[in-house]
């Protein structure tokens, strides 16, 4: 597995760099051969433009909070006695 997986990692890299030389040192007769040309048609276009459409944000209520009192019962404690209590405003 591994000599297929080595092998098959140089062929890739061979044939990309066979590909690159190729596009980089290819050349036409004449112009009308340049015309037809996939590589050259590839080389000479525009770079397409990335174009965003940022939509509009739907706000829909999904529910209405409702808060309760919720008064702490206190139970006076062996460790009262030796607590400072809270600071007075």
């Amino acid at each position: 597995m591994r000599f297929r997986s080595r092998w098959l990692a140089w062929l890739c890299l061979s044939l990309m760099l066979w590909a690159a030389m190729a596009e980089s040192t290819h050349s036409h007769a004449n112009q009308t051969e340049a015309a037809s040309c996939s590589i050259c048609m590839v080389a000479h276009s525009t770079v397409p433009v990335c174009s965003a459409h940022q939509l509009t944000p739907v706000f829909a209520t999904i529910g209405v909070l409702s808060e309760e009192e919720i008064t702490a019962k206190a139970q006076p404690g062996i460790f009262e006695l030796g607590i400072r209590g809270p600071p007075e405003l």
